[in-house]
């Protein structure tokens, strides 16, 4: 496959012929072909696509944590209810209740501090809460702190090495496998992640989710390499909007494939990528900034803090 960047740069100056609906269709129906490519599982798209391959981002404040603009008022299609055709379960494949761990690779390329915190958060506090109340198999959960690893010094980080390295750290007891764990692993600033078809993060994508077998369990995990770079927004804002797009497409899509995803391929949060907006208690409702995730229900939501 070539690379989703590439291919939509070149379909750009085709579409600059065409009108402006129809070439936008056109767009983004070519990057989703690209960006389904990506990853071992058929029909789903398991990465967080660069900025430039989706439409474009908008950020939202939430001044009024009480009135969340997208619950009451839910954007365009496909974000608005019922609008992402087929978006069904497809095998029963979520994380029940998810045990999160963040799994650092290297130097935090930014505040760990307030990552952890920020971690903390959304998986705890309320982020995830609707996908319990409409019914998609899994909700908020239990963050589990952070752990440091070592990995030597690869050029890149292959998906071949991402499953290996959690099938040993749970072998050697660093980490603990379990049917609601999920691993977030953060690559340092330098460190580029590769998926299994050769495409790297910051030119091709900017983060994904997968699963591994380990004696009979799936055990989730998302990679996460450093959002330095323009295609991924470039700022700890950005990373923590990838944080929350993979952590919500796990927990419904574990075994990617085998959960919630829309017929044509697109879990819940890449239905909503890029669509940011600020997330916090009511004291500091634009503390973290996020991303909402894909209900039929609501469309582009997320839940309050609580």
């Amino acid at each position: 496959m070539k690379r989703a960047g590439k291919k939509a740069t070149q379909l750009e100056r085709r579409i600059n012929r065409t009108s402006g609906h129809q070439g936008k269709q056109a767009m983004r129906a070519h990057t989703l072909d690209s960006l389904r490519a990506i990853g071992g599982r058929d029909g789903a798209i398991q990465i967080v696509p660069p900025r430039h391959t989706v439409r474009p981002h908008r950020v939202h404040k939430q001044e009024h944590p009480e009135n969340h603009e997208l619950v009451t008022r839910p954007l365009t299609s496909p974000t608005g209810p019922n609008g992402a055709s087929g978006f069904r379960d497809r095998g029963g494949s979520q994380i029940a209740s998810p045990r999160v761990t963040n799994v650092y690779l290297g130097p935090f390329w930014a505040d760990r501090n307030v990552l952890e915190q920020f971690s903390k958060a959304v998986v705890e506090s309320g982020y995830l809460d609707p996908l319990k109340d409409l019914g998609y198999g899994t909700g908020s959960g239990t963050y589990h702190g952070a752990v440091d690893v070592q990995i030597g010094s690869p050029v890149v980080y292959s998906d071949a090495n991402a499953k290996a390295d959690v099938a040993k750290w749970v072998s050697n007891g660093t980490l603990a496998a379990h049917p609601d764990a999920l691993f977030a692993l953060i690559l340092p600033e330098g460190l580029r992640a590769q998926s299994a078809d050769g495409s790297l993060s910051c030119s091709d994508f900017c983060g994904y989710h997968d699963a591994v077998s380990i004696n009979g369990v799936d055990v989730a995990y998302m990679v996460l390499p450093s959002g330095q770079c323009t295609a991924c927004g470039g700022g700890f804002e950005d990373f923590t909007a990838i944080y929350g797009h993979e952590l919500a497409e796990a927990c419904t899509d574990k075994v990617p494939g085998q959960g919630w995803i829309a017929d044509d391929g697109q879990e819940n949060g890449d239905l909503e990528a890029w669509i940011l907006f600020g997330w916090g208690p009511p004291s500091n409702p634009n503390l973290y900034t996020v991303q909402g995730y894909y209900t039929n229900e609501r469309g582009n939501t997320c839940g309050s803090w609580r």
